[in-house]
């Protein structure tokens, strides 16, 4: 798409990359557990080493889409990979290839450091699914558990 731009997110796009973590979470309908604040990309933005990273999509300036992942290492691979977080464009820009931009340039950051990827999607978004599969990746059914710190402190 003419004027589509992707590129490695700043400190100074926390607010316009967190605008798109709400759009987001309004579009599976999880507001109430968006926890991720403007500080707090900016935290992880400016630790040694970054907690995590993103890469913005825009058209003409806008922010309309966003890829973010951190760097884990996995005992299954026996090395370290990325774990891509989320995939997100904006409604009004589904549709223009911003998703295959920023998955591209996504794999561009991945090669450049030697390393695979890894993530997750939810069984009922069949079309995350066929994106998915269309580039390549390997899908396999599994449950995400999450054990909050209240909850391991009351669990025993």
């Amino acid at each position: 798409m003419a004027g589509l731009k992707v590129r490695r997110a700043t400190v100074e796009d926390a607010a316009e990359v967190h605008a798109l973590m709400a759009a987001l979470a309004a579009y599976e309908g999880l507001t109430p557990y968006l926890a991720a604040t403007p500080a707090s990309l900016e935290a992880a933005l400016t630790a040694q080493p970054p907690r995590a990273a993103f890469l913005l999509a825009q058209i003409g300036g806008r922010a309309v889409g966003f890829v973010s992942w951190t760097r884990v290492y996995g005992i299954w691979r026996g090395c370290d990979y990325l774990n891509l977080d989320d995939l997100f464009v904006a409604e009004a820009a589904r549709g223009a290839g911003v998703g295959d931009a920023l998955m591209r340039a996504f794999a561009a950051e991945a090669e450049s450091e030697g390393l695979g990827a890894r993530w997750e999607v939810r069984t009922d978004n069949q079309g995350a699914r066929r994106f998915y599969a269309r580039l390549g990746a390997e899908q396999e059914e599994k449950v995400v558990v999450r054990w909050s710190a209240e909850a391991m402190r009351s669990g025993f």
